[in-house]
């Protein structure tokens, strides 16, 4: 099993800023709706919060890791 950072709305503000994506941006790049991120981004305790698969996971690290290789 793969570990997940703390806390997935941290996770996401990071990739974003690191990444330099709007969330209209980053939303397009991982193929997800805007309403959709928005509710992985609330506080986990909201009512709308959703939790992440593991897929949005692995796919937003290797964004990371490709964004590593090329700086």
């Amino acid at each position: 099993m793969s570990e997940k950072p703390i806390a997935q709305q941290e996770f996401l503000r990071n990739a974003m800023m690191t990444l330099d994506m709007t969330r209209d941006a980053f939303a397009d790049r991982i193929g997800a709706t805007r309403r959709r991120l928005d509710n992985w981004l609330l506080p986990s305790e909201s009512s709308g919060f959703r939790e992440m698969d593991e897929m949005a996971w692995k796919f937003v690290r290797e964004i990371l890791k490709g964004k590593e290789k090329k700086t």
